[in-house]
């Protein structure tokens, strides 16, 4: 089979995502499939399919879109930085996605909520799509947040624009994919 693993963040950064798709492309692999990654470069801007040449430039096509993303048409998107942020960056991902081309595999297991979604809304030819959660992005980006705002409670960003968005792309992610795995639970959250 032709796999082809994929995740929106940064393919070879140390730990979490990248961990477990290195070693899920060695055991498969070693099953005899033909297994692709593809992922982000942060330091050169680019998407690209490892162990290949072949890369998509973020950079240009993130300055081709930025004019036709204006707040007086697309209000919902400049609600909030963060949230102007990612979509942009999932439009971005979805042309990379597109360019490098999602033709020919078996199965695409994605690695995370916007991959998932961007994929499923590129693909041409019905292909099984499975996904990875391996976290809970609006809970996680409250750390974030709470980073830059120390005396931020988990309550008021819960009001805020963002935490919906979030919210929504982890729900979109789960319903674009044709089976969702999950990590086993390793404690309780209270929210």
């Amino acid at each position: 089979m032709r796999i082809l693993l994929v995740t929106y963040w940064g393919l070879t950064n140390m730990g979490g995502i990248w961990t477990y798709m290195s070693q899920l492309a060695a055991k498969l692999r070693e099953q005899g499939h033909t297994v692709t990654l593809m992922g982000s470069n942060a330091e050169n801007q680019t998407l690209y399919l490892l162990d290949n040449n072949f890369s998509f430039d973020k950079k240009a096509f993130y300055s081709t879109l930025l004019p036709h993303l204006d707040p007086l048409n697309y209000p919902h998107l400049h609600a909030e930085h963060g949230i102007f942020s990612f979509e942009l960056g999932r439009y971005v991902f979805e042309g990379g996605a597109a360019y490098l081309g999602l033709d020919g595999y078996d199965i695409i297991h994605a690695q995370d909520p916007i991959a998932s979604y961007a994929v499923r809304r590129i693909l041409k030819e019905p292909v099984p799509l499975i996904t990875s959660v391996h976290g809970a992005l609006a809970r996680e980006a409250y750390y974030e947040y709470k980073a830059l705002e120390p005396e931020l409670t988990p309550e008021e960003y819960a009001g805020r624009p963002i935490w919906g968005y979030f919210r929504r792309m982890e729900a979109l992610g789960a319903e674009a994919a044709d089976m969702v795995l999950v990590s086993p639970p390793n404690g309780s959250a209270s929210w």
